[in-house]
């Protein structure tokens, strides 16, 4: 549960307590003539302040505008306190460092992270894994904080009860995130969101190749199955046409010619080769290190012997003048071989010269003869059937695979659908004690009839549902769920069910629930009655597992006349006592003690 939330640096008209229960942040008209209307005095701020020290991005950049420029121009920090089973937390936040976070269990010994580590440690406090079947997967901790803080900008245009987020979420993940609220199974709704989204990518990429081949063969894949048949047909047929080629007997001549000419460029490239490599070898014999560090050795004999050492430096030079001799006359032979190889390498080049010279001259002979138009023409036909035929079937091959994948996948999906209903049908219990809690809290808020049966909470199996689908289908649903009070009674009371039935089951999942600007445009009667309903069940419960109900009001929405008791019904509790913070139209008396409007 939240217990303070206090500056060091007197940011707030007054440091806030909370208490178990409902916990009412009040805006009040004060009558003065200062006053400029009750919008914008701190009550909204105030639940973004909380969102803030719980590492809200939405809250961050809200405080980033320059009407809030004060934050940082006076160097403002806050801390909040907050306990999980009885164990005490202190997170605290400085305005002009908002990557750096203090954070621990004594005040006086704050640990320094940074966000993204602080948003695993906050993870593991407040949404610890509790079994294998109700979990949500990878960094869950903002999300999840959606459902439990919902500001007066995030909370507005909400129709859809299951859709608390502040993104667009897939059916699936907004199916896996309510299961997980409800204490329902989510293992098999998690894979089932992993293989779709497989599918789906597969799906797009067979869709894309399919395209490309209708827009360069202009075949659809069943199309082109066929006239893959008659391209490799064309294609053996110009093969053959190309193997069975015969000159002319006029032609022979040239042709035997042409071919003598083209044997002796293969021998003379061989040899070309051959003498190049001989070349090569021989300039790098040139390298060939002949030095030897006396100096080197004679340090290493004089630690044995100096005089020994002396000997030995001597002999080694003796030695290495002989070897330089030697090398010396070496490289004269050497370069001489250098000598005749290059003239060796720069005959066989010019007769390769002249040789190519005698092909081109041939070939050009039977050119003017016309007697390769008809090879050429077969030829480039070959090469372009085969590029056309090689390229659209690498694309089918493609497709082909896809459409595998995709049947694998097809069988793998509807076996986890089957395992989603299982666990659907094998949830029935828990399933029959939340609609049961729904329709006590519609009851509370509203009569409604035994006949009534249009006010209800359920998951239903949907045995219809396409291949990508779930199985099921979460319905919220209340009588003349068209008029605004009622849509708005119908988020606060799957809001009520799921935290009451986390509360009731003692799950471990955050005991507060923070609801800003919710009750707009509900009536009063209605109003009073939810919180009563509240009250009374803080009082059922608390022993069990305590929680808090934090809820922002003005004066006019909640305040219950005097002469409209009879109507609208009385608070079960003394309503002023709940009020945590009372915040006025006048600066002194707002929430930053000045205006930021």
């Amino acid at each position: 549960m939240l217990t303070r939330l206090h500056s060091e640096t007197n940011l707030l008209v007054q440091n806030i307590t909370f208490e178990p229960g409902i916990n009412i942040i009040y805006g009040k008209y004060s009558g003065s003539k200062e006053a400029r209307g009750i919008n914008g005095i701190g009550k909204s701020s105030l639940v973004r302040l909380i969102n803030f020290m719980l590492l809200s991005d939405s809250a961050e950049r809200e405080f980033n505008k320059p009407k809030y420029n004060f934050l940082r121009d006076e160097n403002h920090s806050l801390t909040l306190e907050f306990k999980i089973d009885n164990n005490p937390y202190f997170v605290r936040r400085h305005f002009n460092d908002v990557e750096v976070i203090y954070f621990g269990s004594d005040i006086l010994q704050l640990a320094e992270y940074s966000k993204s580590e602080l948003l695993l440690v906050f993870s593991s406090l407040l949404f610890p894994v509790e079994n294998n079947e109700v979990y949500i997967e990878g960094n869950r901790f903002r999300t999840l904080m959606q459902f439990f803080i919902k500001d007066d900008i995030q909370n507005k245009g909400r129709k859809d009860a299951t859709n608390f987020f502040s993104f667009t979420p897939s059916a699936a993940d907004k199916a896996a995130y309510n299961f997980y609220l409800l204490g329902l199974p989510t293992k098999n709704i998690l894979s089932f969101n992993e293989i779709s989204k497989e599918y789906k990518k597969y799906s797009e990429a067979l869709n894309t190749y399919e395209e490309k081949l209708r827009n360069e063969g202009g075949h659809t894949v069943e199309e082109y199955r066929s006239e893959k048949l008659r391209i490799k047909a064309n294609i053996d047929t110009l093969r053959s046409r190309l193997k069975g080629y015969d000159f002319k007997e006029s032609h022979k001549e040239v042709e035997k010619q042409l071919s003598d000419v083209i044997s002796k460029i293969n021998d003379k490239s061989q040899e070309f080769h051959s003498l190049s490599q001989k070349l090569k070898n021989i300039k790098e014999s040139y390298q060939l290190s002949y030095d030897i560090d006396t100096k080197h050795i004679r340090k290493i004999y004089n630690e044995v012997l100096e005089t020994f050492g002396d000997a030995v430096k001597k002999t080694l030079d003796e030695v290495n003048q002989f070897k330089a001799d030697i090398l010396g006359n070496r490289n004269k032979f050497l370069v001489n071989k250098e000598k005749e190889l290059q003239a060796s390498i720069d005959a066989v080049f010019k007769q390769l010269s002249i040789l190519e010279a005698e092909r081109t001259k041939l070939l050009k002979t039977l050119h003017e003869r016309g007697v390769l138009d008809k090879l050429e023409s077969t030829y480039e036909e070959l090469m372009k059937e085969q590029a056309s035929f090689e390229k659209q079937n690498q694309i089918l091959i493609q497709v082909d695979e896809f459409n595998r994948i995709l049947s694998d996948q097809e069988i793998v999906l509807s076996q986890v659908k089957k395992d989603i209903s299982d666990d659907v049908s094998k949830a029935e219990n828990s399933l029959n004690e939340l609609r049961q809690l729904f329709i006590e809290i519609l009851n509370s808020a509203i009569f409604m009839g035994d006949e009534d049966a249009s006010g209800y909470f359920d998951v239903a199996i949907d045995h219809k549902s396409k291949k990508t689908s779930l199985p099921f289908k979460i319905d919220v649903n209340i009588p003349k769920s068209s008029s605004v009070g009622q849509e708005v009674l119908k988020i606060i009371a799957y809001d009520l069910m799921i935290f009451i039935n986390s509360i009731t089951n003692k799950r471990a999942l955050p005991d507060f629930l923070i609801h800003d600007g919710v009750f707009h445009g509900m009536s009063h009667k209605t109003m009073v009655n939810i919180l009563n309903y509240i009250y009374r069940t803080h009082l059922t419960l608390y022993e069990k597992k305590n929680f808090q109900y934090i809820v922002t009001f003005s004066e006019d929405e909640i305040e219950v006349p005097i002469d409209k008791k009879d109507l609208y019904g009385e608070f079960a509790f003394p309503f002023s006592d709940k009020k945590i913070i009372e915040l006025e139209d006048i600066e002194s008396k707002m929430l930053f003690k000045r205006d930021i409007r």
